[in-house]
């Protein structure tokens, strides 16, 4: 976030309140936040004329990022090597048990408030990373245990390498002359801090830049999604602080609600007006110290744990932290992903781990994790000014809360008032139940227009060819004389090439809503018939007699993502593989959990999965025997529910993504683990000639990057993203600009 906490990314170590209180005023929060104003203003003046200052955005970014994970590394060791056994064995266990209790309420919340996003209608092309899953024990061994530092420390595996500096900084609380080890540990953090320091004092014009691009190409629609994340993040700050931490606080202390609240307010207000947490700890010990000393007897010890322990717990993350991560819940629901409340538990878990680092890490972290766009971090950090001081406040009430429950613990003095507690349980309930529901309401009611499958059906050939001519059906087809002799021959002779589709195969060949016959199959065709300066006709071809078709040379080539299988080679010949297909379910999205894994699919019981050739029936069921495959004649029958009652569609994520574009109640889910399929087009079984030919003109194609370019355009759908520019003041208000 783009507060001068946030994007420090590496906050100075606390040696103690003084030395805050010691440090003279800075007004970079000010200039951070006149620069991010300024890049909003910019963006909503020039409009799309500020895209080119996203890279120079990323860059900056980029030079944050760059020393966090050193910093972490030595900043957690060096802080851990300094504590003393026998002060780590008095404070550790007690301070973190209740951190552990403070880090569950945070990822309780944000499970909890994720579930106030209303579903929409919503849907997404194929993302190529989709299928890129490994097996989930590795995965989590590689995120979480650090066996090998460097591999996790290369890979931005935060909670690896958080364990790792934990288990170093322990072992060195009781090695001897360990005070050289810590003090070049603690000069390399202060340089790192210093490098860091350079890079933050250029803050106001990196986030200028970087706002004013995301200001500059945010549409109108997006904005009033990225609503949906202010509301939840502010909910749930809302609920932590003024509901569940001092409810709890007050009913193990005997502290008043209300004199908790008061004492919050000054260090609260300062954080939030100066973007920086950093500032207040020494108003933070002050306010503990009174709020003991008030509750104090004769026998009471004196109120000296505040000061060891708010220095302490800063150098861990808060609750504010943890909370930010409903931005991922966003991000998933925004996409069309909406993430069930078990994932988000998992996610807000990991989070809370991750968070030991800046968000300028571990956010891009997880939205690669949710296999998220990286395109929507962006989203977080133009709020980020706003956001970022809502995290301050909960981070205050975070450090009051986790301090006095620790000094009262450590005196002796915690006692359990039940019917506190009680309360505690009931307001919270009903407080989280209400505000929930009502942000629910308010989000549901937020008008959001569903067009992408109208920019689907709007996609064109960009450059098509000439002569060319589509039939509808086979009966159009002009009489001739059978041709059985070299395809190749035979289109240099009579300069004609016949090409067949299917008239129902997203993204590969479909009629868009000119009724024009597109997709990326027929772009490449309309580039062949431009090499060989042939005439183009498309003929219409059926699963059951597209072999027919081309032995008797109706057609010279059949189109629209065949996948190649042993059953298909006994029949026809395939030219080498021009893309990849990975194997699907498409269904609806509450039944997605069911099609997760291969395994899972095996223990279902009487599944009936739509498949639309019989070969992919035959390989299904020996694979699967507790399924029943069903063959339908199209995949739209199955979407529009003509085909019967079956419980998801077995096709290519490739393909399912482009039809959960018009259909999007459905999901493409990709069981774990991945399987992938060549995707070929089809020539006669003898025809060697010809698909040598097919062969190396594909070769030139990807060569020559059009094959990656048609992926990115048909597959990926930024065809469908091309949309007019943005409105912006200076062309559609002053019209200044063309």
């Amino acid at each position: 976030m783009p507060s001068e906490d946030a994007v420090s990314s590496a906050p100075p170590s606390v040696a103690g309140p003084a030395d805050s209180e010691s440090k003279p005023k800075s007004h970079l929060g000010a200039w951070i936040c006149l620069g991010l104003v300024a890049g909003i203003v910019c963006g909503l003046l020039f409009g799309e004329y500020c895209a080119p200052l996203q890279l120079p955005g990323n860059v900056y970014v980029g030079l944050l990022q760059m020393t966090v994970l050193p910093y972490l590394v030595l900043s957690l060791i060096a802080k851990a090597g300094r504590l003393d056994s026998r002060q780590a064995r008095k404070i550790g266990l007690v301070a973190l048990a209740f951190l552990a209790v403070l880090w569950l309420i945070g990822i309780f919340m944000v499970t909890v408030v994720s579930t106030a996003l209303p579903t929409v209608e919503s849907a997404s092309f194929y993302s190529p990373s989709a299928s890129v899953v490994s097996s989930d024990d590795a995965d989590l061994m590689d995120r979480f245990i650090p066996t090998n530092v460097f591999y996790s420390l290369s890979r931005e595996y935060v909670p690896a390498v958080v364990l790792f500096c934990l288990f170093f900084g322990f072992a060195l609380m009781a090695m001897p002359r360990k005070e050289a080890l810590l003090d070049l540990l603690d000069l390399s953090a202060a340089a790192l801090s210093r490098v860091n320091l350079f890079l933050v004092r250029l803050a106001p014009f990196g986030l200028f830049m970087f706002a004013a691009a995301a200001a500059g190409t945010l549409r109108l629609d997006e904005l009033a999604r990225l609503q949906a994340y202010l509301v939840i993040v502010t909910v749930a700050s809302a609920l932590v602080c003024l509901v569940i931490l001092p409810l709890l606080v007050s009913s193990l202390t005997g502290i008043s609600y209300g004199r908790l609240i008061s004492a919050a307010q000054e260090p609260a207000l300062t954080a939030f007006a100066t973007g920086k947490l950093l500032v207040v700890l020494p108003q933070i010990v002050e306010k503990c110290e009174h709020l003991a000393e008030e509750q104090a007897d004769a026998n009471s010890p004196e109120q000296t744990m505040p000061s060891i322990m708010v220095p302490l717990a800063y150098a861990f993350p808060h609750v504010g932290k943890i909370l930010a991560f409903t931005f991922i819940s966003f991000a998933a629901w925004y996409v069309g992903q909406k993430m069930s409340p078990g994932e988000t538990f998992v996610m807000a878990s990991e989070g809370a781990i991750s968070s030991f680092a800046s968000p300028l890490v571990s956010m891009p972290y997880l939205l690669d994790e949710y296999q998220l766009p990286q395109d929507l971090f962006a989203f977080f950090i133009l709020p980020g000014f706003l956001t970022a001081r809502i995290s301050d406040i909960v981070g205050v009430a975070h450090l009051m809360a986790l301090t006095l429950l620790v000094t009262f613990a450590l005196q002796g003095r915690l006692r359990v008032h039940w019917q506190q507690l009680l309360r505690l349980a009931i307001v919270s309930a009903v407080c989280v139940v209400g505000v929930v529901g009502a942000s629910h309401w308010y989000l549901s009611r937020v008008k959001l227009d569903y067009d992408l499958d109208d920019r689907l059906l709007s996609l064109s050939i960009r450059q098509p060819y000439s002569d060319v001519v589509v039939y509808r059906s086979r009966d159009e087809l002009p009489n001739g004389p059978a041709h059985n002799g070299s395809t190749f021959e035979r289109i240099k002779n009579d300069r004609v090439l016949r090409v067949g589709y299917h008239p129902d195969h997203l993204p590969y060949s479909f009629f868009n809503e000119q009724q024009e016959l597109v997709g990326l199959d027929v772009e490449l065709m309309h580039h062949l018939a431009r090499r060989l300066r042939t005439r183009l006709e498309f003929v219409p071809y059926e699963y059951d007699t597209v072999v027919e078709q081309l032995t008797s040379g109706e057609i010279d080539v059949a189109i629209g993502g065949l996948i190649e299988n042993p059953e298909r080679l006994l029949e026809v010949g395939f030219t080498g593989h021009y893309h990849s297909a990975t194997l699907s379910v498409v269904t609806p999205d509450h039944r997605r959990e069911e099609f997760v894994t291969l395994d899972a699919m095996r223990k279902q019981k009487e599944l009936r999965l739509a498949v639309q050739t019989g070969d992919l029936a035959t390989a299904g069921e020996q694979i699967f025997p507790n399924i029943e495959f069903v063959t339908i004649d199209s995949y739209r029958s199955y979407f529009d529910g003509t085909a019967g009652d079956l419980d998801g569609l077995v096709i290519p994520a490739e393909e399912g993504a482009a039809w959960t574009v018009l259909y999007p109640g459905y999901t493409v889910v990709i069981p774990k683990p991945a399987t992938g399929r060549p995707i070929g087009m089809a020539v006669r079984l003898e025809d060697q000639e010809w698909r040598n030919y097919l062969d190396r003109w594909l070769d030139f194609e990807r060569l020559d990057g059009d094959l990656d370019r048609q992926q990115s355009y048909w597959i990926e759908g930024n065809g469908a993203k091309e949309l007019p520019p943005r409105w912006c003041v200076l062309r559609d208000v002053l019209h200044w600009l063309p």
